[in-house]
């Protein structure tokens, strides 16, 4: 992890690889300007993707706030997104670690990163690494291990919503 946190920054210096592993485990490697993280998620306690969907789609239409947890084992990662109430295109992404197994409630969080992005960048960035999940899942080698960690209605849903928001 981080020996300090990113804190407060306001950039476009921002990217995201997803990479979804066999046996119910995916990575996620966050760059944002000089600092990088890799979070290890597992999709034994819940679905990250229909959580990240779900919670980017909210604000897609309109929610000004969202959480989401991605658990490891243990502990893991909770995310909270707000948008700016004056640059209504940018939102603030705060991303916190807890310690706890998932069936304990987390009893205190750890600032890991927190910055300033446009909402654009971020919904466009996520979808396309979700977009590569799914084509490579269509690949029944790749999918061989994989298949059960990704849900392909929840995505097209996403992408429905998603290709008229994004296009520039």
């Amino acid at each position: 992890m981080l020996g300090q946190p990113l804190t407060m920054t306001q950039t476009d210096d921002f990217d995201i690889l997803l990479t979804v592993n066999s046996h119910g485990w995916t990575n996620c490697f966050l760059s944002v300007k000089d600092k990088k993280i890799d979070l290890a998620i597992t999709h034994v306690f819940g679905d990250p993707y229909v959580d990240l969907i779900n919670s980017l789609s909210t604000l897609i239409d309109g929610q000004d706030n969202v959480n989401f947890f991605w658990y490891g084992e243990p502990g893991g990662h909770k995310f909270e997104v707000q948008k700016n109430m004056t640059k209504r295109d940018w939102v603030t992404v705060s991303i916190f670690e807890f310690g706890e197994s998932f069936h304990e409630e987390p009893k205190s969080y750890d600032l890991v990163m927190d910055f300033e992005v446009k909402l654009k960048q971020l919904v466009t960035i996520f979808y396309f690494q979700l977009k590569k999940i799914q084509l490579l899942l269509q690949d029944k080698q790749y999918a061989k291990d994989r298949a059960g960690n990704f849900s392909f209605e929840m995505f097209h849903q996403f992408e429905r919503l998603v290709k008229p928001y994004i296009s520039f």
